[in-house]
């Protein structure tokens, strides 16, 4: 059943029903207030016609044999007089009782003047009486009035509540769904709107919220809720899906040559007549194969998990910390490698903890491998530091350098110099964290001279050659800097 039928329905029962109930408490009080109108009307009568009723009583006393025409008429006119009803009784002992108008057959108990009720020959009758004379005790007078006339007029009544229940219940009906279809005109627009919405796609279109009524603007609110979250889980489906493929294709493609070329080696040993010395050499080019592959593989798992990292993830850290642990341990990694870490003050970052390590981790390998000379021995020096409001890792090594024309591309998927044995994919992972966390990441030139503060228990980078080595910097929102639980939206276009 439709809401406005509802409506209407409802409207055609409630309207009737409090007609009903109406009618009837009206009917009720106008009973009581006809009932006690008559009663004080009958009072009235009874003292206006007191002096009368006593005259004709003393006339009738006095001069028995002339009977008082003149007063009785007197009388009569008086009683019935603008249309009372009922009637008039005169009781005067010794004589007939005057008798005007409708009166039962029997005369009621004197016990009381009334107002009271009285049955006689099944009729209801009500009445006032009063004692005429000075003593109260010479003659009586009665005044009646018969209970039909009252309830002929409640009768009317009842039956015109009847039938302004019957009209009310018709308009009611009418009523309700005429308002029943105003009252639910926000619903049937939002229904439109939801029908027309593009529930496959994702899409800009949301419901309107200004429609007046508070609950139907509180429901389009939640569904255009709804529709962000929908559109957002699609947007994400949409980018895991990429992503995989991306993956998939880097994987087939990376992994085809290494994969190969283990294959033949692999097809060289089964030769009989390989030489031991051959058979060495054979043996340690599918070492360096798989530790390629391994590497490459695990580069790629963590290129993977970055894209599709949760907002959630992202908690207060401290650079400063993540820093100084993965200097440690790069040091034990490279130990051919002098790395020196100076600035180790707090900086309180907002970031996935493990994405961080990813990012200086990289780093430091990257310059250990990279930057050192041509002796092998390679000077990394890891600063920290706060600039306008940010936070700055910078990570200088001594190598060789690379020229400005190429520091853009460094940054490209599986970009490597010939003979590099990395997989390309070092400083990819770098910029990929680094834009998740709101921050760029640039490849200068070094800077000239140690800087200031630096680890005694490090080398001396001061052999470098003037111009030689390259300089990593990143820099990350603190998060005072930044608003609580706020992070920029992830980029998704990383090369």
């Amino acid at each position: 059943m439709r809401l406005s039928t509802r409506f209407a329905v409802c409207l055609a029962v409630l309207v009737p029903l409090l007609v009903l109930l109406g009618g009837m408490l009206v009917l009720s009080l106008v009973s009581h207030d006809l009932s006690a109108e008559r009663d004080r009307g009958l009072a009235l009568r009874t003292r206006a016609l007191a002096p009368m009723a006593t005259s004709y009583m003393w006339r009738v006393r006095l001069v028995p044999e002339v009977h008082p025409d003149l007063i009785a008429r007197r009388l009569a006119t008086a009683a019935l007089s603008a249309g009372n009803p009922g009637g008039v009784r005169v009781d005067v002992p010794g004589a007939a009782p005057l008798v005007i108008g409708d009166v039962p057959a029997t005369m009621p108990a004197t016990g009381r003047d009334g107002p009271a009720t009285f049955s006689d020959g099944g009729r209801s009758w009500r009445f006032t009486t009063s004692g005429l004379g000075v003593l109260k005790g010479s003659g009586r007078l009665w005044v009646f009035e018969a209970e039909e006339h009252l309830d002929r007029d409640l009768a009317v009544l009842r039956e015109r509540v009847v039938l302004v229940t019957l009209v009310a219940a018709a308009a009611g009906a009418a009523a309700g769904f005429r308002l029943g279809r105003l009252a639910v005109r926000p619903l049937t627009v939002l229904r439109r709107q939801a029908r027309e919405l593009d529930v496959p796609a994702v899409s800009d279109t949301r419901l309107a919220t200004a429609s007046g009524v508070v609950e139907v603007d509180e429901l389009a609110r939640l569904l255009n809720e709804l529709l962000d979250r929908r559109d957002a889980a699609v947007t994400r489906t949409a980018e895991a899906l990429e992503t995989a493929r991306a993956f998939a294709a880097t994987v087939s493609h990376e992994l085809r040559t290494p994969l190969t070329s283990m294959g033949t080696n692999l097809g060289l040993l089964d030769h009989p007549a390989l030489d031991p010395a051959e058979r060495a050499e054979i043996i340690a080019d599918l070492r360096a194969e798989h530790d390629r592959t391994q590497r490459l593989v695990t580069m790629l798992r963590r290129l993977a998990r970055g894209e599709l990292v949760e907002p959630a993830a992202f908690t207060g850290t401290d650079l400063a910390e993540i820093t100084a642990t993965a200097v440690e341990e790069a040091r034990r990694r490279h130990p051919g490698a002098a790395i020196t870490l100076s600035g180790t003050g707090d900086l309180p970052v907002r970031g996935w903890d493990e994405g961080l390590r990813v990012v200086v981790d990289n780093l430091l390998d990257n310059a250990a491998i990279h930057g050192a000379d041509g002796t092998g021995h390679a000077v990394v020096t890891v600063t920290l530091r706060t600039a306008d409001g940010e936070a700055v890792l910078g990570v200088q090594d001594t190598g060789p350098g690379i020229p400005p024309a190429e520091r853009e591309s460094v940054f490209t998927r599986f970009h490597r110099r010939a003979g590099s044995p990395g997989a390309g994919l070092g400083l990819t992972l770098v910029r990929q964290q680094v834009v998740l966390h709101g921050g760029t990441v640039t490849v200068t030139g070094p800077e000239p001279g140690p800087p200031d503060g630096a680890d005694p228990g490090g080398a001396d980078p001061g052999g470098a050659e003037p111009g030689a080595g390259t300089r990593v910097e990143v820099r990350l929102p603190v998060e005072d800097a930044r608003s609580a639980g706020t992070l920029p939206a992830p980029a998704r276009d990383l090369p």
